[in-house]
């Protein structure tokens, strides 16, 4: 995602700077016109927008920690990671105890997407910094959705936008693959709902990728299972039943010790061939 992203700011007129914690997965992006740092304190050094595009809070913070200090003190944080209600929190209380500024934008959308500068950002955090940052922030998407004036909001919105996600790519796979198992042709669900109040795009992509075994990734189940463990704890958190997400858990669970863990989310389709 960081790559594609790098690519739609530079394509959008912006100068950019990469930088990746693995140094070969930026490389490429030298023969496209992007700098490549290998200093990330360089990297940011003369910045007036840096986005953080990372796994999980873990690693934001470790690089906020490293490279905070090195920045401008008016250039505009804002990290894209799903990172959980209670990451969200740690990484705004520093932000905050080290006068940095930083806004949260989700991504919602894949590596094509962001190739292509056509992501869903769902924002959180101050409005005015939103404004300040958004050429870079129009580069990379095509509409923000902004959530409210915590860091946290957006990622209240993320989660159970990945939750859906979760549930509506099993729900297309199991009716595909029950198809498959009588015989039936599977594309006719797709043909069935196409058009009509019940259908979803997603639906589409995902019972393809499925009928075809293409599980070639565009959203890991690894990524996956990571957040709904997010979900799962502020399910517990604020007292709310985890019945359907346990459940949907165990299939994407399923399918990643049977070596799927890296492979797209449509994987999961596999979970419904076993007895």
């Amino acid at each position: 995602m960081g790559s594609g992203i790098a690519r739609s700011l530079h394509a959008g007129g912006l100068q950019v700077t990469a930088w990746n914690r693995t140094v070969s997965h930026a490389a490429p992006l030298k023969a496209e016109g992007v700098a490549v740092e290998n200093d990330p304190r360089v990297a940011v050094s003369q910045s007036d927008v840096i986005i953080v595009a990372l796994y999980d809070a873990e690693s934001v913070l470790s690089v906020l920690k490293t490279v905070s200090d090195a920045a401008p003190k008016d250039a505009i944080w804002v990290q894209t990671a799903t990172i959980g209600k209670e990451g969200s929190s740690d990484v705004d209380r520093f932000a905050r105890e080290h006068g940095v500024k930083l806004i949260e934008t989700m991504m919602m959308g894949s590596k094509d997407q962001a190739n292509a500068g056509h992501l869903t950002l769902i924002g959180g955090g101050d409005l005015a910094l939103f404004e300040k940052a958004k050429p870079a922030l129009d580069a990379m998407s095509f509409k923000l959705v902004y959530c409210g004036p915590r860091v946290g909001d957006g990622t209240a919105v993320k989660l159970v936008c990945n939750l859906w996600l979760a549930c509506i790519t099993a729900a297309a796979c199991q009716s595909v693959k029950l198809l498959e198992r009588q015989g039936v042709d599977p594309h006719l669900f797709l043909n069935v709902i196409e058009g009509a109040t019940t259908d979803s795009p997603y639906a589409h992509i995902k019972g393809d990728k499925a009928i075809d075994q293409d599980f070639s990734p565009q959203f890991e189940v690894v990524a996956l299972q990571k957040d709904l463990s997010l979900v799962r704890t502020v399910m517990e958190s604020v007292g709310f039943r985890q019945d359907l997400v346990s459940l949907i858990y165990g299939l994407y669970d399923s399918v990643a010790h049977s070596d799927h863990a890296h492979d797209d989310i449509s994987a999961v389709a596999e979970a419904f061939d076993k007895q």
